[in-house]
């Protein structure tokens, strides 16, 4: 089920608000033979994270049923949520060894939000405070470091908004109590409510280096509007040498000649144009009025997300100035 942009807060007490973790959303699929952890666009990632696979496993063996959880994949620093800067470079990994590295550096674990099915029973007509209630006796005595379980709070948003400020999160999200699951569907019963702008864009080509810069100089993002690659405006800060040197081993695979772009943008420095498939996720100050990204910052590549799914999110409540000065 998926996020609409929240452009108020909802008020009342037939809505609970949740914290918007930083990680890689997925579905798992558990039973006692194997573990699927799937993304949005339908890769499984249990690969990369086997210590979430090793706690959902014990779940299995514990409840003797299978189980299809909704929650987040994240980093974690000091058993804490981190931002998903300290996830991206596990997520890609395909080795072993580098996926073991990775994870003795930054463990991860999944926090669930949402239990869709429970051995036979198929929960995603229920409202969600029934799903919620059957997830707290599910995982009551079985959460652990890499298994957790979501915090929420009832008709208190501004007090869940400051602590995300204070914390640093990206924002929280708010359901209606009474919320079906709709899987694949956005819905005015799911709400995101930023307190930062992020946005995932798709990359269209990127620029030559200046001075002594390695590999590119900036990345050339848009979305889309229909079928039309609508361009936003370059991001050069934000990566480090790594995260240079893997966005361009991953562009070089997918130069081509022309622009995809609906209008090509002019740039001071040659230009090499892509494919239009990666996309990557940016955090910036505003729009500007002519549509562009303003103080834009690479976060990070988001392969869990498909390019053609990449829209300008609509602008959230904090444009009143909320998230800006804690009001």
């Amino acid at each position: 089920m998926k996020l609409r942009i929240g452009t108020e807060i909802p008020e009342g007490t037939d809505w609970v608000f949740e914290p918007k973790y930083d990680g890689v959303r997925v579905l798992a699929f558990v039973d006692s033979g194997s573990v699927r952890l799937v993304t949005r666009n339908g890769k499984d990632k249990a690969k990369q994270f086997p210590e979430v696979v090793d706690a959902l496993s014990a779940l299995a063996s514990r409840v003797r049923r299978s189980l299809v959880l909704d929650g987040e994949i994240v980093a974690l620093a000091r058993g804490k949520a981190a931002r998903f800067q300290a996830l991206q470079t596990r997520v890609h990994l395909d080795d072993a060894h580098g996926i073991a590295k990775e994870a003795e550096r930054a463990p991860a674990a999944l926090i669930v939000f949402d239990l869709l099915v429970d051995g036979t029973e198929d929960l995603l007509g229920e409202p969600w405070s029934t799903r919620r209630e059957r997830l707290e006796r599910l995982l009551r005595d079985h959460t652990s470091s890499q298994l957790r379980l979501s915090e929420f709070t009832t008709g208190n948003a501004p007090a869940m908004l400051r602590r995300a400020q204070s914390k640093g999160w990206e924002g929280i999200i708010a359901k209606r109590k009474d919320s079906a699951y709709r899987p694949g569907k956005r819905s005015h019963e799911w709400l995101k409510l930023k307190i930062e702008f992020r946005q995932e864009l798709v990359v269209g080509g990127w620029t030559e280096p200046r001075r002594t810069r390695k590999y590119l100089g900036a990345l050339l993002l848009g979305y889309y509007e229909g079928d039309r690659l609508v361009f936003a405006g370059g991001v050069g800060t934000g990566f480090d040498r790594d995260s240079l040197r893997d966005m361009y081993e991953r562009l070089t695979r997918l130069e081509r000649k022309t622009s995809p772009f609906a209008e090509p943008p002019k740039t001071r420095e040659p230009v090499h144009w892509v494919r239009p498939v990666v996309v990557v996720e940016v955090k910036f100050s505003e729009w500007t009025n002519d549509g562009k990204l303003r103080q834009p910052v690479f976060v990070g590549v988001r392969d869990d997300k498909s390019a053609r799914e990449v829209g300008r999110e609509p602008e959230s409540f904090q444009e009143s100035g909320f998230g800006r000065r804690g009001e």
